[in-house]
């Protein structure tokens, strides 16, 4: 009897798995051990149009805006295109001894001096625990709304910075979080004293989070130390900051989704993005009388999905600075932005995205200015 001719094309025999998935999404496990990795970030290219003057043209500062009469007032917009915002991270996961939740995470981008690449987050968690460097207990990622811009909206807190923190989930809808974290106080030494700004403890915040569907909302308070600590003759002084920040992500329909941050605080400039970097967590005057600064923030966005691969975002954001006798009348007095973009995804691991931005800065003195910006982005991930 004849034998049956062999297939024309014969598959090989099922071998051993090379790689095998590992305990979250996007992983491989790593052969020999209960270690998940996951290799993670992605290759983007901004392509800037400033219409107007501005002081940072890689992101969309508007503290850096030049106000009516100055000199960058005068200089007319450019043409930006760079690399900058391109990150890679290492996220590595195990159940850890008896169940207990492990992991090591490290990211940077390509945003320091001259391109150099720089840590953006360092941490390892173990049960509750957390240790190392990345967003403040006092912030709320997730309710941060859709941009492209790298800066993101003026009136959100937003910061990264070392700490120690402990998280326990009371209940499947209920989080607590407490943390110590890098203190930096930011004021100015006025003209005939010496000595730095400093503080003898670290800020503490914390929070309480609500979770339901896609849906959360968190509250987030902060306490610190403001020091002034004299090389001269005069006395150290210190004063207390508090904050208070009030977040959430809100669904609208199967789709849509609604961001809000208010945030209230005296001597809590650093932490707001726009305010950080100013100096306007308190005011030393000249008779060594330190005060903490009134700060106050909003930011306010929606995400719009107008079909699969399709999404638009739009935000507004503001933030205030308290008046006060010592301030110079350069001094910010109040910021804002508006943003609108369309982000395309015509394959999963490519957007193609383009935001139009309008900012203000205003000035104590009653000065102010305005800048408009085109930006385009094309992202490429990893994963």
């Amino acid at each position: 009897m004849a034998q049956a001719p062999a297939p024309a094309n014969p598959q090989p025999a099922a071998g051993p798995k090379v790689v095998e998935e590992g305990l979250f999404p996007k992983s491989i496990k790593i052969p020999g051990t209960d270690l998940s990795l996951g290799i993670g970030g992605y290759v983007k290219l901004d392509w800037i149009q400033d219409f107007d003057g501005i002081g940072d043209a890689y992101e969309f500062k508007t503290s850096t805006i030049p106000v009516a009469g100055s000199a960058g007032a005068a200089l007319g917009g450019q043409s930006t295109i760079h690399a900058r915002e391109t990150r890679l991270n290492l996220d590595l996961r195990s159940n850890g001894v008896g169940g207990h939740h492990f992991r090591a995470f490290v990211e940077g981008d390509f945003f320091g001096d001259k391109n150099a690449f720089r840590m953006r987050h360092a941490y390892g968690e173990f049960g509750g625990f957390l240790g190392g460097q990345t967003w403040s207990t006092f912030q709320d990622i997730s309710a941060r709304p859709l941009t492209v811009d790298f800066e993101g909206p003026e009136g959100e807190v937003f910061v990264r910075q070392a700490m120690v923190r402990f998280t326990k989930k009371v209940s499947p809808s209920v989080t607590l979080a407490i943390a110590a974290e890098n203190p930096t106080p930011q004021f100015a030494t006025p003209s005939g004293l010496t000595g730095s700004a400093r503080s003898a403890m670290p800020d503490i915040p914390g929070f309480v989070r609500y979770e339901r569907g896609r849906g959360h909302v968190q509250l987030a308070g902060l306490v610190r130390q403001l020091r002034f600590d004299s090389t001269g003759t005069t006395a150290d002084v210190s004063t207390t900051g508090w904050g208070l920040n009030g977040t959430g992500a809100l669904p609208v329909g199967k789709h849509d989704q609604v961001f809000v941050q208010l945030a209230i605080g005296e001597g809590t400039a650093r932490y707001v993005e726009s305010l950080s970097g100013q100096n306007l967590d308190a005011v030393l005057t000249t008779s060594n009388s330190l005060s903490a600064l009134q700060t106050q923030s909003a930011a306010l966005g929606y995400t719009h999905v107008w079909r699969p691969g399709l999404k638009s975002g739009l935000a507004w954001s503001t933030a205030t600075v308290e008046d006060h006798v010592a301030l110079a009348g350069s001094t910010i007095d109040r910021l804002q932005d508006t943003r609108v973009n369309l982000i395309w995804t015509p394959y999963r691991l490519v957007d193609v995205a383009g935001e139009l931005l309008w900012g203000r800065r205003e000035n104590k003195d009653g000065s102010r200015g305005d800048a408009w910006r085109l930006q385009f982005a094309f992202i490429y991930r990893l994963n």
